[in-house]
């Protein structure tokens, strides 16, 4: 499988290019904002690498992507020194284009409102690249008077050849626009001609009939502007051509996708923006309405739960419990209304995710579909599922914070508790856990070292880790996946040093395995990951090994949530 680096190459060298271009054109601002958006893109895909294939050596492309970054980094420094960018960018872009800020468990979890999200802006119009025939000639007069304007004043008043240039210009005028007007009719007959042609091809892909639905009708219409808008780029056409050839071969496939949502004039690249500001700008309405209502309304005590909501806004997790619990019995609100406020407020939090879940979906499904229609050859199960990661990739990345601080409005009470049993219990082995003596890989009972002097699974902690850096969540599964594999390595790595042959793992000795590394990620937001997940995979997903994966991680940190965090997690294996 090809790495990230290998696999976004040529889209952060797109995005290089427009930083260059505007720096070329003197937009500042726009060049410095898109050579750090650069910057950051490049240095998360080389962390994924990191992360996700510790063992692999540096390859040429790592080297090019770490030069490109230097080089980058080097013009952002140029434009901060050269004029007062710095402290414009700053005001002007403010806390939100900051990085997310990390868990600090001496600080508990970082509430909802205060999450820091790049912000979606709208996208715009797509605008029209060639002047019409009028319009040039109107621009050929405008310099034709002025250059004439210009002759006379340097000519003394009451000249006989002034009134002869004046006649001449105005001949000249007229005669100009009168061939665009010619030139614009021509224009328009051709383009007539070619957009019935057009449509045409549209009626023969989606074999018009009477009755389409809107869905049918709206993709019709955008089939025909990909039509129109691949007459005037030549790249289009000769891909076109190559794809009947070329349509297993999955490179080519990656390519075509890249090439067609990097340009941002092309109809399923503007399409594709237009989906991704809908969902980030509801899911920020969302979230903020329901982060308001709790603040207005939900007091209500969390002895059951183990979590209890507040009015302050930076509420720290090591604070007294009963502080809350007795601000909640002194309002004057009954115990019942305020269980029946926190089940509507949490019933209509679960609609609203349920119901974003169900568009973003829908958007994804029909961003894919249009893929197959513009060109029919991708109509193959195979190539579908590259088009649809792809394309996922692709929706995911700006708009996943804004998804996830939807759901951690659902999941903030049970990172609350998840943090406090990391802060208690911090520093068990896995044996402390329940971790089975033969897969607690320690030198001996009395330590907690395995023979390299590193914690147990201390590999696959790290894997854990960098699943709440993944924004895809296909990816995410597929991280989770090769997380718990990973376990399994490390036992064979284990036993293979002790010259001894590996015992089998059953699933519950699995479980306890999961609390211990789960416990040593210091990642309370992988309670969020994972309840992300769980409604975005599909159920097909959910059925094989990647199901029972996201079960097991799910069933392990229950285990952890239900602990309270005066309870031990000291137990007997």
């Amino acid at each position: 499988m090809a790495s990230n680096v290998e696999f976004n190459k040529q889209y952060a060298m797109q995005n290089v290019r427009i930083a260059i271009r505007l720096d070329d054109e003197g937009n500042s601002v726009g060049a410095y904002r898109k050579y750090l958006e650069c910057i950051e893109f490049m240095t998360h895909q080389l962390f994924l690498d990191a992360t996700q294939y510790p063992d692999a050596h540096v390859t040429d492309s790592v080297q090019k992507y770490i030069a490109l970054c230097r080089q980058c980094l080097d013009r952002v420094e140029d434009i901060a020194k050269s004029s007062p960018l710095a402290g414009n960018v700053k005001s002007e872009m403010g806390p939100q284009c900051q990085n997310s800020p990390s868990i600090d468990l001496s600080l508990g979890v970082v509430p909802n409102n205060q999450l820091t999200i790049w912000p979606l802006t709208s996208p715009t119009p797509r605008a029209t690249k060639v002047l019409s025939p009028v319009e040039l000639a109107q621009q050929q007069n405008d310099y034709l008077i002025a250059r004439h304007r210009a002759r006379i004043e340097r000519m003394a008043p009451n000249n006989q050849t002034t009134a002869n240039l004046s006649l001449s210009l105005q001949r000249r005028l007229m005669e100009n626009m009168a061939i665009a007007k010619q030139r614009q009719l021509v224009l328009e007959k051709k383009k007539e001609e070619r957009l019935k042609r057009l449509q045409e091809e549209a009626d023969r892909r989606f074999r018009c009939h009477t009755g389409m639905s809107p869905d049918e009708l709206a993709r019709r219409k955008l089939y025909t502007e990909i039509l129109e808008y691949e007459q005037d780029e030549k790249w289009l056409l000769e891909l076109r051509k190559k794809v009947p050839e070329k349509c297993k071969d999955s490179s080519f496939i990656m390519d075509c996708v890249h090439g067609i949502i990097c340009d941002s004039d092309h109809p399923l690249s503007h399409l594709l923006k237009t989906y991704q500001y809908h969902v980030g700008q509801r899911a920020c309405h969302v979230a903020n309405m329901f982060a308001s209502q709790k603040e207005a309304n939900c007091f209500f005590d969390g002895k059951d739960n183990g979590c209890t909501f507040s009015t302050e806004k930076s509420q720290s997790i090591s604070q007294s419990p009963g502080s809350d619990v007795k601000a909640a019995d002194s309002t004057p609100k009954s115990s019942g209304n305020r269980t029946n406020e926190s089940f509507c407020t949490k019933t209509a939090s679960d609609q609203a995710i349920s119901s974003l879940v169900a568009e973003v979906q829908s958007y994804l499904e029909n961003l894919e579909t249009m893929f197959v229609v513009t060109y029919e050859e991708f109509d193959d199960e195979e190539v579908r599922n590259i088009v649809r990661d792809l394309v996922e990739d692709y929706f995911f990345q700006p708009v996943w914070p804004h998804i996830l601080a939807l759901f951690r409005q659902s999941t903030y009470a049970k990172e609350q508790t998840m943090v406090e049993v990391m802060k208690c219990n911090r520093g068990l082995s896995p044996r402390d856990i329940g971790v089975s003596e033969k897969f607690c890989l320690c030198r001996n009972l009395s330590s907690d070292s395995v023979l390299s002097g590193l914690p147990p699974y201390n590999t696959v902690v790290q894997s854990f880790q960098s699943v709440v850096h993944i924004t895809t969540p296909s990816k995410k599964l597929d991280q989770l996946v090769h997380s718990s594999q990973l376990i399994c390595q490390c036992i064979d790595e284990f036993y293979s040093n002790l010259d001894s042959s590996s015992p089998q793992m059953g699933a519950d000795e699995m479980l306890p395995v999961l609390s211990y590394i789960i416990l040593k990620t210091e990642q309370p937001m992988l309670v969020g990951d994972c309840f992300a997940l769980m409604e975005f995979i599909d159920e097909s997903s959910l059925m094989g090994e990647r199901g029972y994966c996201l079960t097991s991680v799910m069933t392990a940190m229950d285990f952890l949530l239900s602990l309270s965090s005066n309870s031990s997690l000291e137990m007997k294996p």
